[in-house]
């Protein structure tokens, strides 16, 4: 009853309107009936109204829509069966990089537990650096600092620390086949997993691209493709924000529908073995970077996150729900 009141107390009816004005529009659907439908599979199925947009649901058929994941669904699935006492683990950068520092392969220090001098000792061993605030999403607590431009670093911590900045992480340099795509950004490849106690579940692959900015996150202008189980592109990247396909990367030209993540077996067995840290969090999206020595967590995320095919860029209509049969069969139990 109070996720049922949360969601109410929610509504709002000009954004919904919005979104079925803006998928009418795009697909030559009628906007009143895609109004009514998002509704619909709001309160019956569990699809929030940018699921229904991002995953093309305007296109699909009932059976077709009840083969995708939604965030909704996720969202009960990772509350059902990871335990809140541990998500601190992956919820905060700091924790995370404490209890998985054997799988980072890189630099860090927390600004709390260093002065000004060893921060400078930091940069000038790495002249370009990463600055992250412990808790953020969505690529929006992440910065690019150069040791150059920086003359007091007294001063220069103390902005840190003041913008909530406090971890400091080495620039990580990614597999020369991923800087090919882009340079400028670490592409890295999100996996989610799931571990019922003996063995860990690959659910769901998909390569993000950057576009030269210190993230590859869609708030970045990043895009995505999903990976299949050999770790080969599932067809042309996409996003969930607008209408778009990409068989080629915009900026390098690099194809995407041929896109194979590098040292994918060496991916999948990270994965596996960070996924059995932590069992009272079963259900873990990994994001994870492959440099040209092999691949290392960046961070891991509690709520997976949602990828999904869209129709409209790939033409697959089939998403990703049968393959997390497992954890959904978890959280019934």
């Amino acid at each position: 009853m109070k996720y049922i009141l949360k969601r109410l107390t929610s509504f709002d009816l000009s954004r919904v309107w919005s979104f079925a004005s803006q998928i009418a529009e795009e697909q030559g659907k009628w906007a009143p009936r895609v109004f009514c439908d998002m509704l619909i599979w709001a309160a019956f199925h569990d699809t929030a109204y940018i699921d229904y947009y991002e995953a093309d649901f305007a296109l699909l058929s009932k059976a077709e829509r009840k083969t995708f994941m939604t965030s909704l669904i996720q969202h009960h699935l990772a509350q059902a069966v990871n335990k809140r006492a541990d998500i601190h683990n992956f919820e905060n950068k700091l924790d995370f990089n404490r209890r998985f520092a054997e799988y980072l392969g890189r630099d860090w220090l927390d600004l709390d537990q260093a002065d000004a001098e060893t921060l400078k000792a930091f940069a000038e061993k790495n002249p370009v650096f990463i600055a992250k605030t412990p808790v953020g999403r969505e690529g929006k607590g992440v910065f690019r600092y150069e040791a150059s431009d920086v003359a007091d670093w007294n001063a220069f911590r103390d902005e840190l620390r003041d913008k909530g900045q406090r971890l400091i992480e080495q620039n990580i340099v990614q597999h020369p086949y991923l800087a090919e795509y882009c340079a400028g950004t670490v592409n890295t490849t999100r996996v989610a997993t799931f571990f019922d106690g003996e063995k860990v579940h690959v659910l769901m692959a998909a390569q993000k691209f950057g576009r030269g900015a210190v993230s590859d996150q869609f708030t970045w202008g990043g895009f995505f493709t999903m990976i299949d189980e050999r770790g080969r592109s599932f067809g042309p990247g996409h996003t969930g924000k607008h209408k778009s396909r990409y068989e080629t990367h915009p900026d390098s030209g690099k194809s995407i529908v041929d896109f194979e993540v590098p040292m994918w077996d060496r991916v999948v067995e990270l994965v596996t073995r960070a996924a059995q840290e932590v069992p009272s969090v079963p259900y873990i999206g990994w994001d994870v970077a492959v440099t040209p020595d092999g691949p290392l967590l960046i961070e891991g995320n509690w709520t997976p996150g949602l990828y999904e095919t869209r129709v409209s860029a790939t033409g697959i209509r089939t998403g990703s729900r049968a393959r997390h049969r497992p954890v959904i069969e978890a959280s019934r139990r």
